[in-house]
């Protein structure tokens, strides 16, 4: 009989064997067939109350007391995953900032000391006004954060209601997880056990949980809505990685179905890593550099075990989220040091900081946006605080002694930004030579291309740089005017759209012509449906997340480049991006002639998510 224990007064209750499916966004491929394990993260009702004067110290020392419990129980999970070889444990160091944070700490404090308001009501206050802040930013990826903020009060909260921490300690190894949200603590601690998969109300594709999922291939469906509240523990359920769905109380023949499923995709999958530290060559012997993305330098072992050839784009704002002070220069040469060591000769692409004054640090006060996006970020704000900049640039210099290191530079607009840029890198090698610091005799220096204006004037920027990286998540964005996360106007977000195809051509014939490299970092570069397409336009590398690095490769190792330069050619002359992506499903299955299996990558599969 199944447990309907944990459904509360309320809750929708599906049928079994109805096989109700529900949508969300694939953020991990595979598939989980499985019973449910309800995670009960459900919001507490936060009480209110004045607090006399003589009490007041007593709160406060409540309220501190609280965020000891909460340090103390992160920690003990950090050091549980450290001793136990993950690697992810240092996501919980963000959780640990969050936590002693002055914005945090210092406003409900000061709300319990001059609104003589309860620990509570201070705290969930604070955490409000904290949220909102990144609700305000632009980046998709930074605004994900708030979600961090989120669990850390609520586990603050717990502890001062004395109400218990969701257990996870009694998950059945086959289980599927479902809940409103995940910590990345709840996942870190699901991913040493043997869950089948997870699910969730909220979410994107950018959150922790997500990137943690997706290193290692954990099936996983995030922002379904109201999901947690259709099921109850010991339901059957059905997730599909890739597509987003979600099958509740499936019929058993639907059950059969997503058996086979599961059994055919984790035997394609098995075979694809038979071959992953195999060199990606088309028939017709043209070779690509396949490396991966990464936020933390622990995940460079992750991507070389996953068949990386080294790493395409290391995103180093992470070293500067969710703390009170900047990171020395000696803290980030050793984070450095550790990926160009883990990667040796094959080497290593590190970006300089692609972050915005509103985006951490509140004390160095630089004033609100309206648009940050469009405004003091990336390069501009490293140029505006050069001795915040120089000192990343004189860890990179230092790190470059330990092996192949390659500067990108990210966001950048013109000519005058390269310029400047290499003014500092010079005063930076002379203020290390004087002070005979070893580091490599040159440095290649690249450049990001994600803005139309560096696009247009790319045969300018080629004779200025020595290596281009394209980042197609900006450049589309910027180029047709949408944000990805704005539903209204998600379905103009086309990576084939004729103007993108037109730039794109431009910048690799750039890079030709004036003999340097061009790879491709933005999550293009990581979807099997474009790769025929990045073949056809010559591009040196692609760099992706690890579980895509196997795929990726055998798919180049299936086709052939010159019939990639024809269908180019035969696109390049449509004008419009929907017909152009029908066109391509339909080809590439001959192009690639059956030897990547419809179970791992169904081109036709990307035209009928898109319907």
């Amino acid at each position: 009989m199944t447990n309907r224990g944990n459904n509360q007064l309320g809750r929708t209750v599906v049928p079994q064997g109805t096989g109700v499916v529900l949508q969300g966004i694939g953020v991990s491929p595979g598939y989980a067939i499985g019973r449910v394990h309800l995670l009960d993260r459900r919001r507490m009702r936060v009480p209110k109350y004045h607090v006399s004067p003589t009490e007041l110290d007593a709160e406060l020392e409540r309220f501190d007391q609280a965020l000891n419990e909460s340090e103390a129980q992160i920690t003990e999970i950090k050091s549980r995953l450290q001793s136990a070889g993950e690697e992810h444990f240092l996501i919980l160091d963000a959780h640990l900032l969050i936590l002693r944070d002055e914005m945090l700490v210092d406003g409900a404090r000061l709300i319990i000391k001059e609104q003589a308001l309860n620990a509570e009501w201070a705290l969930k206050k604070t955490v409000k006004s904290i949220r909102q802040i990144f609700e305000k930013i632009e980046d998709e990826y930074f605004r994900e954060r708030r979600a961090d903020v989120d669990f850390v009060g609520d586990r603050i909260l717990r502890n001062l209601m004395g109400s218990a921490q969701p257990a996870l300690s009694q998950v059945l190894p086959d289980a599927v997880i479902i809940g409103h949200d995940l910590s990345p603590a709840d996942t870190a601690f699901l991913l040493r056990t043997h869950v089948l998969g997870f699910a969730t109300d909220v979410g994107g594709k950018t959150s922790h949980t997500a990137i943690m999922a997706r290193s290692l291939e954990l099936p996983a469906v995030v922002g379904v809505g109201q999901l947690s509240e259709k099921v109850g523990t010991g339901d059957m359920i059905i997730l599909d990685g890739t597509t987003g769905e979600v099958i509740l109380s499936p019929s058993p023949e639907l059950l059969r179905l997503y058996q086979h499923k599961q059994m055919a995709y984790s035997a394609r999958r098995a075979q694809l890593d038979l071959h992953k530290t195999e060199p990606a060559r088309t028939r017709d012997g043209v070779t690509l550099r396949i490396a991966g993305n990464i936020e933390l330098h622990e995940e460079a072992m992750i991507l070389l075990e996953a068949g990386a050839e080294g790493v395409g784009l290391y995103r180093t704002e992470y070293l500067f989220m969710n703390r009170e002070t900047l990171p020395s220069e000696d803290e980030q040469y050793l984070h450095y040091r550790h990926v160009v060591e883990k990667c040796g000769d094959r080497g290593a692409t590190i970006r300089t900081l692609d972050l915005g004054g509103d985006k951490f640090l509140n004390n160095l006060k630089l004033g609100r946006e309206l648009n940050p996006a469009m405004g003091l970020r990336a390069i501009r704000f490293c140029l505006r605080e050069p001795g915040i900049y120089k000192a990343q640039l004189r860890a990179l210099l230092r790190a470059s002694a330990h092996g192949e290191l390659r500067i990108m530079l990210p966001l950048i607009s013109g000519l005058s930004e390269v310029r400047a840029v290499k003014v500092l890198l010079a005063e930076c090698r002379q203020e290390l030579a004087a002070a005979e610091v070893q580091m490599a005799e040159s440095v290649p220096l690249g450049i990001m291309i994600e803005l139309p204006s560096a696009a247009i004037i790319a045969d300018m920027l080629a004779r200025e740089v020595d290596f281009f990286a394209i980042g197609t998540n900006d450049l589309i964005q910027y180029t047709l005017a949408i944000d990805r996360a704005n539903e209204h106007v998600a379905y103009l977000y086309q990576p084939l759209h004729p103007a993108l195809l037109r730039m794109l051509r431009f910048i690799v014939d750039s890079a030709r012509s004036a003999g340097i490299k061009v790879s491709m970092c933005g999550e293009m570069a990581g979807d099997a449906f474009f790769t025929a397409i990045l073949i056809g336009l010559g591009l040196d590398e692609l760099s992706m997340t690890a579980v895509s690095i196997p795929l990726i490769k055998q798919v180049v190792r299936s086709l052939d480049a010159s019939a990639c330069r024809a269908l180019l050619d035969e696109v390049a002359h449509m004008d419009d991006a929907p017909e152009i992506e029908r066109y391509i499903a339909e080809r590439l299955p001959g192009l690639l002639g059956g030897a990547v299996p419809t179970e791992v990558f169904d081109p036709l599969q990307h035209i009928r998510s898109h319907d």
